[in-house]
């Protein structure tokens, strides 16, 4: 609830192994690849399902809040998240992605992977 506990970065690209990761052996974030380099219902299930084992190690509970994207299909088998939809039409207004969260992360994880030699 105080942000002092954050999930590990998921970055969505087309090549399954790309040229630029030819010789790095270990990512700073999860990597996922398909055809649009989109969220997929397939990739959020397994993501959450992952997450949800997570959670039942530390025995933690959580309410995650999502919008109502077309990829968020929740599996019905989650036992330590509760998922909770945004109204229609509000995420622009309630989401932070959508008030330059993303562009922030981006510039700052650029300068974090220039910083390490991985640009």
């Amino acid at each position: 609830m105080n942000g002092s506990e954050k999930q590990k970065l998921t970055v969505i690209g087309k090549s399954q192994k790309p040229r630029c990761f030819k010789n790095v052996k270990k990512l700073p974030m999860d990597y996922k690849s398909n055809k649009k380099a989109w969220m997929t219902s397939d990739l959020f299930q397994k993501y959450l399902r992952q997450w949800d084992k997570e959670l039942t190690k530390k025995k933690r509970k959580i309410v995650l809040l999502i919008d109502n994207c077309t990829a968020h299909i929740v599996p019905s088998n989650l036992q330590w998240i509760k998922v909770v939809f945004l109204p229609p039409n509000t995420t622009s207004v309630l989401q932070p992605m959508d008030q330059g969260v993303i562009r922030n992360l981006k510039c700052h994880y650029r300068k974090q992977l220039a910083h390490f030699g991985m640009l």
